[in-house]
């Protein structure tokens, strides 16, 4: 009877201290593994310090710092969070269209990829200034995508970007939509892509961004404009469609969620715990900010891959403007879109001010042909022209002019002027081609009898050459 009390008391204290053991084991599991799978999340209103134990203690690898964005006064910080869900939502996941993109393998995807330095040059232009306290965020992402799309069609880099108007986008094109309003943002529909496809936008030049709502200038809606042929989502939270996207069709036009983190970021790969697209449709996923991508790294500092973000809040925030953000973070891999650009298959020219009602229509061969695609037809009045200099363009790509001048002409092999005097357009056609020489670009023309023409006073340089214009001639190239 003792030895089998005894024995039943060593099995019970062996199970206590087994208990015990798995007790304190599993405690450390549970622990260990609760504290890995969850990050403190950030919130807003956050004082630098806050964000700062928070980055240390999640474990992440970017630096906060005071900026203008973390100076403004908690409404006007409120303001540049001006993304919000529609009134009412119009697709669900399954209806998307996702256009001609090809989701290529990653084996066939660079480690690293950047529109900024393509072979040595940038197909976006520098960075803007600040978009200031007005919520017009998704007109600065709409026209940065837009600007890097066009800029990849027609072979435009470095100091010939386009430069394209925000503020026609948000304080003209507003009228026509909902989902958009001046500084008081947009919804998740990216109706502003709907407004580039539909409207077009002008350039900068034509109406600059001055940080508050001036309405639609005088002249704005009669200026040029460039108009893109469609926008498409790309499948949430593909990180491979997302690259494809970049390198096929250029910058991309997406969304973030912003913290205090995200307000104060100054270097590093930018990381936090919203990740997921978990809403129906996912594109309705929570952001409040839009953005552009320019390209990816796939191996950061820390071994953990990053996009390159554009944002609209000028040099003096993050780096020079940009921030290189986790792949999945912020839920920046939910909401991408790109734009397509080909160019129309005719333009046309005006003659003394007018276009008769063709589009799209522009005041010169020179900004037509900057929206032209490679293939496109320039169509010209029948008329007298008048111009003095060189024709100098930036893309290397072939046009024809139609309606044309009254004899052909052909690339001659080495460049040539246009004639300086009238030029007079009758019918027929001539087919201008360029030629690259050195660091110049420039239209190279010959009568085919071969007599040529006399030079002109233009400097041999890459960009637009300057033209005067005879009186009583209307003029073609400007």
């Amino acid at each position: 009877m003792k030895m089998r009390a005894a024995k039943k008391k060593f099995l019970r204290s062996w199970q206590a201290g087994l208990l015990a053991v798995l007790f304190v084991w599993g405690g450390i599991f549970f622990c260990s593994t609760f504290v890995l799978a969850e990050k403190i999340p950030f919130a807003r209103e956050e004082t630098l310090a806050q964000v700062r134990d928070k980055i240390q203690v999640n474990g992440y690898h970017f630096t906060v710092a005071d900026n203008w964005v973390t100076r403004l006064p908690a409404d006007e910080r409120q303001r540049l969070r001006s993304r919000h869900a529609p009134a009412y939502r119009r697709y669900r996941t399954e209806e998307i269209d996702y256009g001609p993109l090809q989701i290529l393998p990653a084996e066939a995807l660079p480690e690293s990829f950047d529109w900024r330095n393509v072979d040595g040059h940038s197909y976006i232009g520098p960075m803007r200034d600040p978009q200031g306290s007005c919520g017009v965020c998704y007109a600065f992402a709409a026209c940065a995508a837009a600007e890097g799309t066009c800029n990849v069609a027609l072979g435009r880099y470095d100091s010939e970007c386009l430069d394209l108007s925000e503020a026609f986008l948000a304080f003209c094109l507003d009228q026509y939509y909902e989902g958009f309003s001046g500084c008081w943002g947009s919804d998740f529909d990216y109706r502003e892509l709907d407004a580039l496809v539909e409207h077009g936008v002008c350039l900068e030049v034509d109406y600059p961004y001055s940080g508050e709502d001036r309405g639609c200038i005088p002249g704005a809606e009669e200026a040029d404009r460039i108009q893109l042929a469609a926008w498409y989502r790309i499948p949430c939270g593909d990180i491979l469609a997302i690259k494809s996207a970049i390198k096929a069709y250029g910058v991309l036009d997406a969304a973030v969620r912003v913290t205090s983190a995200f307000e104060a970021y100054h270097s590093g790969v930018f990381t936090d715990d919203n990740t997921g697209c978990s809403e129906d449709p996912c594109y309705y996923t929570e952001t409040d900010h839009c953005i552009a991508l320019v390209g990816w790294q796939d191996t950061g500092p820390e071994g953990d891959g990053y996009w390159i973000l554009r944002n609209s809040w000028g040099r003096d925030w993050g780096e020079d403007g940009y921030m290189k953000i986790a792949y999945r973070s912020a839920h920046v891999a939910c909401e991408a879109c790109y734009l397509v650009y080909t160019g129309p298959d005719k333009i046309f020219v005006k003659y003394d001010g007018l276009c008769n009602g063709f589009l799209p229509c522009f005041s010169s061969v020179t900004a037509a042909y900057a929206a032209a695609g490679k293939d496109s037809e320039i169509k010209v009045r029948d008329g007298s022209y008048y111009c003095s200099g060189g024709v100098v363009f930036a893309q290397e790509k072939n046009l024809r002019l139609t309606g044309g001048w009254n004899e052909t002409f052909t690339d001659e092999g080495s460049f040539t002027y246009l004639y300086g005097g009238p030029l007079q357009i009758e019918h027929g056609s001539v087919v201008v081609n360029r030629i690259i020489l050195g660091d110049a670009s420039v239209v190279c023309c010959k009568n085919e009898s071969g007599s040529g023409f006399s030079p002109g006073t233009s400097t041999l340089k890459r960009e637009f050459s300057p033209f005067h214009f005879h009186p009583g001639y209307s003029p073609l190239f400007q």
